[in-house]
């Protein structure tokens, strides 16, 4: 096991077998939109599993530590951090979290020990998420470009070079381990890349929740997205460049439609539960799945509900 990774407990005691893993790190070129963070938070904490030592992944002069003060006193500080979580999703299936900020240093290390950690749970599948800046108004459906190891996306044939964030970097290394790699992107109105659009948020999630099977708790994040225009609206509102660049937008956008390559997930018109809902279902369902066989799982796997 590489020298970067400290695990909290015995990392030979690992009894479950975990197929799913999924990559939240901020920050990079393709972070817009708090997406990863959003999910991350959505999903919950989790039991911390591993963490990546800061001191060696991390150039504390572009990723500083922060100071709480309290009352001009400092109280705490908090690094930098890289970490691997076990959570699960609403219906109680596990699945590995990679969660915190994007390392500057050592990227071939860190991609050994996440490899090292994948195939001891026994992943089958790895998830990289985040944001585009575009050109695209936050009237309009998000759009999402997925891409991975040797996949190519439909009606998606031209050939670039580009650099890439720590995430799409697994992508490539796991994809090339043999491991099932896709880097999920949503694209973010270039006016919204430095807040959380929750939108784009929940299509991300929505996208990984049906490839995977897993239960991730879009909901929550469908219902925030609810009232973004509205809070977007109240803050630009009364500014009327902001009105004239959203209209020409819409129109560029309703010209064009979606980009060539990007794929639209659900249009959103299905209820979506409140949390005591979700709570119930979630309850309703442990019960059932303590009095039967745990049934198999995987991308074409359909759940009792559907």
């Amino acid at each position: 096991m590489t020298d970067l990774l400290e695990f909290t407990s015995d990392p030979d005691e690992t009894p479950q077998q975990i197929t799913t893993l999924i990559c939240a790190v901020g920050g990079g070129p393709f972070d817009a939109g708090g997406i990863s963070g959003a999910i991350g938070q959505s999903i919950g904490e989790g039991e911390l599993i591993a963490s990546f030592d800061p001191d060696l992944i991390f150039d504390f002069r572009s990723e500083r530590p922060l100071i709480t003060f309290e009352n001009g006193a400092m109280t705490r500080m908090t690094d930098p951090r890289l970490d691997v979580h076990i959570v699960e999703d609403i219906e109680g299936e596990k699945l590995l979290l990679l969660r915190g900020n994007e390392p500057d240093l050592r990227w071939h290390s860190l991609a050994e020990g996440v490899l090292q950690l994948a195939t001891q749970f026994g992943v089958e599948k790895f998830y990289a998420l985040g944001g585009l800046p575009s050109g695209i108004p936050h009237t309009r459906p998000v759009d999402l470009l997925i891409r991975g190891y040797r996949k190519s996306q439909p009606d998606q044939e031209s050939s670039y070079i580009q650099s890439v964030n720590f995430s799409e970097f697994l992508v490539y290394t796991l994809g090339a381990a043999g491991i099932d790699t896709s880097s999920v992107l949503a694209r973010v109105p270039f006016y919204l890349v430095n807040s959380v659009y929750a939108a784009a948020a929940g299509a991300v999630a929505t996208y990984v929740a049906d490839d995977s099977g897993l239960a991730l708790p879009v909901g929550d994040l469908e219902r925030v997205a609810q009232t973004e225009s509205d809070q977007i609206e109240a803050a630009y509102g009364e500014q009327e460049d902001f009105h004239n660049l959203v209209t020409s937008l819409e129109q560029e956008y309703d010209t064009e439609g979606p980009n060539t390559g990007f794929i639209i997930p659900s249009d959103g018109t299905t209820e979506i539960p409140t949390a005591d809902e979700l709570g119930e279902a979630a309850e309703q369902f442990l019960a059932r799945r303590s009095t039967r066989p745990k049934r198999k799982r995987g991308r074409h796997a359909k759940r009792d509900d559907e």
